[in-house]
């Protein structure tokens, strides 16, 4: 264990330590169980739960839009995150074993959770149809689909699960990779988002992933968020925590200067309700004068919409859920010469609170947890609908749990719903995805479709079908595709099937948009320990007069990528003094594509390693002792 990890673990058991005593110091400054509680100033209303078919009379939104309901109990139980197929089946996560009760009793032992598919056989937009996929996991989490079956996070594990019968049925199920650990829901990795660069990506975690051939692929990746990760139509990756709304980040693009990232720079929420069944109710600053939240303090999984049924100025919005004030934000961005700027946090008239956000409702058991942009271009939030909210590790024993015992917040539970955000003025979308069937050629031309969620799909399919004939196609795309967003998904479905060549890239270099320019300059990294090296060094170059800021340096950074020039310390790429001949030599050369893809951004082109990121592995015994433990290190990586 090195000096830093000594001094982490050293600063963590210290906050433990800390926090009974924190606590405790909080309830001498707010209330104790002796004096009326706080919560009965204000008239809250009824708690018990609202029935589905009810349930809308609860919200208030933004003039323009309705809110529709997809799906409800029984049909649904339990919510937390959902993923389309590409037909257009809803496979959602149910976390059935959360919170049973205030003390969250065998939480961690419940082998009750579910991944359930809904289907709208008739399109009427409600779900009608409901198949247990898999059943008996413990605190599932994440859900991702795959050509051929689907993963599932169940901490501590990934599963890749596969229906071999077609009954629509989980009947084989592999562990591919380690995730997580059961605890505390938002504060352990979440996510599996499949991302425009062919890597999923997690919140709360360091770790991204990639399945190939059965198997997955795990790397390092920036540390994002806490509970859900989205991305936009340029691979953005929007992450949230529970008391800021948003960051962004193009780390796809190394955020070299001149970028600006996404954010909200606002911590107010305006709900329609008091709000004082939070974990600091007692303090201050938490609630307003009436009783609604006054700051952010539940945030959860935020969603971009990437579709045009919604207004020309909703395009690449994030909708941002705040469980505990039963609402869901709304926050606008223009895209600018240097990337997004601080956003537009939209608020609304209200008639009874001056301004309100962009969807409320009067239902304290409203906790919408996650929000997608979804197959007919419209906003779905998956709503966990229940009293408690809370996990039990931070249920104030002085002050929330007597607020949930009070309310009769406990029960029930076993409920759930999913809604739908439509527009008056064009509805959704009633296009019945069949990707899952298309041709080659079919798939090629859906990856300039006006959704993103359509473009995400046929670019996933193309990459794990990884049919050669694809490739002519999405070269010629790269040049001719009907918009932007259909070349930059061409370079990048191509990046994914390792058949990207010099010409494409130039392509790319030289298109009009200067957001395909930036995908070619990145994906040209390709290139690297090619025998088109040099020329992509020249290529790449002619950027750097860009008069765009954000173009110019990421040409620079690029050329110094290529030529293995990572960190100024870094000597230069790689060289092998004598290459063996035979198979031996063939395998030496797959090992450095292998190294150039995934190892050289922290171990570095000559192999001393990133500063704080990654060991030296020039000179390093770990890689010139034993041969046995280097070959397991390769496998199973190594710790500490």
């Amino acid at each position: 264990m090195n000096k830093q990890m000594k001094s982490l673990l050293l600063f963590l058991l210290i906050q433990f330590a800390l926090f009974p005593a924190a606590l405790a110091a909080d309830k001498k400054k707010g209330e104790t169980p002796t004096t009326p509680p706080k919560w009965r100033q204000w008239e809250l209303g009824s708690s018990a739960p609202v029935p589905a078919d009810k349930a809308l009379s609860t919200f208030r939104i933004a003039p323009g839009f309705e809110l529709e309901l997809f799906a409800a109990e029984p049909m649904v139980v339990d919510p937390v995150c959902m993923a389309w197929d590409g037909n257009g089946r809803a496979w959602v996560v149910e976390m059935r074993g959360y919170m049973p009760d205030v003390s969250g009793t065998g939480e961690t032992s419940l082998k009750v959770g579910k991944i359930v598919v809904l289907e709208d056989t008739n399109n009427d937009g409600r779900a009608d149809k409901k198949t247990d996929y898999l059943t008996g996991l413990i605190m599932p989490r994440a859900i991702a689909m795959l050509q051929g079956g689907v993963l599932v996070a169940e901490p501590p594990n990934i599963w890749f699960c596969q229906d071999t019968d077609g009954d629509l049925k989980c009947d084989k199920k592999t562990k591919v990779a380690s995730f997580a650990r059961q605890g505390p829901v938002e504060h352990t990795d979440n996510g599996l988002v499949p991302c425009l660069d062919n890597w999923m990506y997690n919140a709360k975690s360091n770790k991204r992933f990639m399945f190939r051939d059965g198997k997955m692929i795990t790397s390092t990746a920036r540390f994002r968020g806490q509970w859900g990760i989205c991305q936009d139509d340029y691979g953005r990756l929007y992450s949230t925590s529970n008391s800021r709304y948003l960051n962004s980040d193009w780390d796809m693009y190394h955020n070299p200067k001149g970028f600006a990232n996404a954010a909200v720079r606002t911590s107010s929420i305006n709900s329609i309700r008091p709000n004082p069944g939070i974990n600091r109710g007692y303090k201050p600053e938490m609630l307003r004068k009436d009783g609604r939240l006054a700051r952010i303090t539940a945030i959860s999984g935020p969603g971009v919409y990437r579709a045009d049924r919604y207004p020309e100025g909703y395009a690449g919005a994030a909708f941002i859920p705040e469980p505990a004030a039963n609402a869901v934000t709304s926050h606008l961005f223009k895209e600018t010469d240097k990337g997004l700027g601080t956003a537009e946090h939209k608020l609304f008239p209200d008639e009874n609170f001056q301004k309100r956000e962009f969807l409320c409702s009067t239902d304290e058991r409203f906790r919408p947890v996650s929000v997608y942009s979804g197959p007919d271009g419209c906003i779905y939030i998956v709503d966990l609908y229940r009293g408690i909210l809370q996990h039990k590790v931070y249920v104030t024993s002085f002050y929330l749990k007597p607020y949930i015992l009070e309310r009769k917040l406990e029960v029930p539970v076993g409920m759930g719903r999913i809604y739908r955000i439509v527009h008056t003025a064009k509805g959704r979308d009633k296009t019945q995805p069949r990707l899952l069937s298309a041709s080659t050629t079919e798939l090629v031309k859906t990856l300039s479709h006006p959704n993103g969620w359509w473009r995400d799909t046929a670019q996933r399919l193309l990459v794990q079908r990884n049919d050669p004939k694809s490739v002519p196609l999405l070269k010629k795309a790269v040049a001719t595709a009907k918009n932007h967003l259909g070349r930059i998904h061409a370079l990048w479905t191509l990046e994914g099937m390792n058949a990207l060549n010099l010409a494409a890239i130039g392509t790319g270099l030289k298109d009009e948009h200067n957001k395909v320019q930036m995908t070619a300059l990145v994906v040209s990294g390709r290139m690297r320990a090619t025998t088109d090296q040099d020329k992509a060094i020249v290529a790449v170059q002619a950027l750097g007069k860009s008069k765009l800021e954000q173009v110019s340096k990421l040409s620079e950074q690029m050329v110094k990528r290529l030529k293995g020039e990572i960190m100024a310390k870094s000597g230069g790429p790689p060289k092998i003094k004598k290459m063996p001949k035979g198979d031996h030599g063939e395998s030496v050369k797959r090992g450095v594509e292998v190294y150039n893809t995934l190892c050289i951004t922290c171990h570095l082109a000559d192999g001393k390693g990133a500063d704080n990121l990654a060991p030296p592995l020039a000179n390093s015994d770990w890689v010139t002792g034993s041969t046995e433990r280097l070959i397991r290190i390769a496998l199973h990586g190594v710790q500490g």
